[in-house]
Parts: structure tokens; sequence; C-alpha cells
């Protein structure tokens, strides 16, 4: 989520690049809205790839990078009639796992001048049994149904803006998930839990310059295309309290989590104008930003000059999403074959499948009844529709 790599190792390396100015993302460039749809293709990492050359007015080559399972899409969603946050001009689906314990949310977005603003998160009622891990028939955890803003009225920028070659950006909020506890042999009955995360973004332009990634049906790959290198590092502390106290550290471990734990995550990202996801993504396991350990890339057709890598992808659709329980799920696929059944495959968070169904194709779409979507509980998934060779993915939330 494999063509042979062909291209020698030196192709991967920086290359002197023709003079040219930096150039500068603004609210104005970055476009963003809930009918954006980011395409994506994760890559294969050929040995010995290292990471990019910092500073101005380079020339990165990347097109060497394989394709490494299909290609997927990451939708943004309307708006619901009564929104959680003031403002937000789009939600995403996402989920949010601290040790052993993931839920589901739906983040609320608007696009500013200082940035792509994340205004907070909406959680709904999530009930977890915890008798398999400690016995007690009656033992649970539950996050409570509630809404968590990111920093103030404004929310954070995950993406500050304008951004150009000299940027630098550090962030810091504080989010705060309640619920309830209930583990007999602990002598916990419904004791109140805060988990609470301490996120610090620090975002620097590293460079600037152009960038070559591969795109599908192009065998010269995309163009050099402008960007600015982002170099970025997430810091996130999880702390939990019971009973408005720090939860002790024997019950913490018996969820996998250690309190005041802290990860942090290192990136570098690509970015261009006219386009409001990254060309291309290098995450690596360390400060070093040495060796990258992961590696994906855009498929905007679009902007890349190149063929859409699957028909069946072209402006397909699944609604309603979010999907509520006693919904039909109905496909739009007006890039099918004719007269030809599609076959849905339904994936959780953790990649298991769930549900599988080959629905006939009628009008250029096809629908899911409700006795299916039924199955499915609340929580994030993946939806992969597949005609032939051709397959289209998105995401769902299951509320």
């Amino acid at each position: 989520m494999n063509p042979r790599f062909t291209l020698l190792p030196l192709a991967l390396l920086t290359l002197p690049a023709l003079a040219q100015s930096p150039i500068t993302l603004t609210q104005a460039t970055f476009p963003a809205s809930a009918a954006t749809v980011e395409r994506y293709q994760d890559a294969a990492l050929p040995a010995g790839l290292g990471a990019p050359t910092t500073g101005a007015n380079q020339a990165w080559d990347y097109r060497g990078l394989t394709p490494s399972g299909a290609a997927y899409n990451l939708l943004n969603l309307s708006v619901p009639p009564s929104p959680a946050f003031a403002g937000a001009q789009w939600t995403r689906a996402n989920s949010s796992t601290v040790g052993n314990l993931s839920y589901v949310l739906t983040t609320y977005f608007n696009l500013a001048a200082t940035g792509r603003m994340a205004l907070g998160r909406s959680i709904i009622r999530q009930p977890f049994s915890l008798a398999a891990r400690t016995g007690g028939a009656n033992d649970s955890i539950v996050v409570s149904r509630q809404n968590v803003p990111y920093g103030g009225p404004g929310g954070i920028a995950d993406f500050p803006l304008p951004l150009t070659a000299g940027s630098r950006s550090q962030q810091s909020f504080r989010v705060g998930v309640t619920g309830t506890l209930t583990v007999a042999a602990a002598g916990l009955t419904r004791a109140p839990f805060r988990l609470v995360q301490r996120y610090t973004y620090v975002d620097s332009v590293a460079g600037w310059g152009t960038l070559r990634i591969p795109a599908a049906g192009r065998p010269a790959g995309s163009d050099p295309l402008p960007v600015l290198l982002v170099r970025s590092r997430t810091i996130r502390q999880d702390s939990v309290y019971l009973n408005g106290q720090p939860a002790p550290a024997t019950l913490l471990a018996a969820f996998g989590m250690t309190q005041g734990r802290v990860t942090t995550f290192f990136l570098d990202h690509f970015w261009r104008t006219g386009s409001a996801q990254p060309l291309l993504e290098l995450f690596y396991p360390n400060r070093q930003y040495a060796t990258p350990s992961f590696a994906d890339y855009s498929t905007e057709s679009n902007l890349l000059a190149a063929q859409a890598s699957s028909a069946l992808a072209a402006q397909w659709q699944a609604w309603p999403n979010p999907l509520t329980a006693g919904q039909p799920l109905r496909l739009a696929l007006p890039g099918a074959q004719a007269a030809q059944p599609v076959l849905l495959t339904v994936a959780d968070a953790l990649g298991r499948v769930v549900l599988r169904e080959q629905l006939p194709l009628l009008h250029g779409g096809a629908t899911l009844p409700a006795e299916a979507t039924g199955q499915l509980r609340p929580g994030v998934y993946t939806l992969t529709v597949r005609q032939g060779a051709h397959q289209a993915r998105t995401q769902l939330l299951r509320q």
C-alpha cells in the first residue's frame, strides 16, 4: 500500500538546477475545501535512498520510486447542518490510538490566511468491553460523546501559511478527551478518566527547487515542478488521569500506556502551488533525517499531466459519509464498465476485511443494502471497489 527499480542510484541525488526564485504558498494558492480529494500512492524505497539535500535551488528527482499496493484517495467531507465548531468548512474522518485504546473522531477544518486550520475533534460515544482482558463481565472503558477544541476559537494551523524560503513555525496545543472506566477487580465503577495529549508542531522550509516523481501512464514521470521542501516534526506527550489524579502505572500498563510518554514523528514533505496535498512525503524513524522508512507521493493527474491510475477511480463517490445505522451505502462509479458487477471490500482500521460483497452495476452506480451496512460497528473503514483489473479506494466513517 512492483515494477523493478531501474534508475541508477545516482539518479536520486540532487543535480544542479537552473537559477530560479522560491515559490510562496498562500491561502489563494492552497485550494483546500470540502470538495478536495487527495490522491496518493505508497512507494517502495530502493536500497540506499537517503534524505534530500537541503538548501536553495535544488533539483530533486524521485522518479525511481516504485508503487507499493494500490493508489488511494483521502476525502474531505461536508460539514453537517449543525457543526460542532463554528466556521468549519469541511471535515475528515479519523481515528486516534493511545496504547491499546483506539477511538474514531471527526476533525473540523477551515482555510484562513494563517493556514489550514484544525478547529477541533467531534467524538461519538464509544464503549469498549474489557472482559477479555480483565475477566470482569461488565468491565468496560467508555469514550464519552464530546467536542474537543484545538487551541483557541480559531483552532491550530496544522499547515501554516504563508510559506516560502526561510519560513519557520512552532505551535503547541492540548487535547483532553474524557470517558469512564469500570474494572471490578480494581474497585472502579464508571470512574471518570481524562486522556490529555500535548502536541507541538514544528515546520521549517529546509529547501526549494524542483521535484520530479513517478506518474502513472507517463514513463518519463512528472515534469520538474517548483516546490518547497518542508521539514517537520510532531511531538506528542500522553498523560492519563483517573478520578482527577494521575492514573497508576500498573493500570496504565494493562492498556499498553505509560504516563507522560513522548512520541515524535519526523517528516520531509514537498509542496507546490495549486494543490492542497504534498507532492512527496518521506517519513523518518528518528531526528537524524538520514534514511526514510516510508514514502508516498501524489497521483493528482490534473497537475502531473499524467493519466489517471484507474478508470474506475475517476470521479467515484460513496455516500452518505459519515454513515449511520440503518442506512444503505450508495456508490457512484461513472468510470465503471457497464453491465459488469463490482466487488466491494470493507476493511477496518487494522486492515482486517470485515465485509466483501459483489454488487450489480446499474446506471453507473451500485448499492450496499442497509442489512449489510448494519454489520459495521462505529469506526473508520477503508472501502475498495474492484472491477476487473481496476480498483478505487476511499475512507468511510461509520457513526
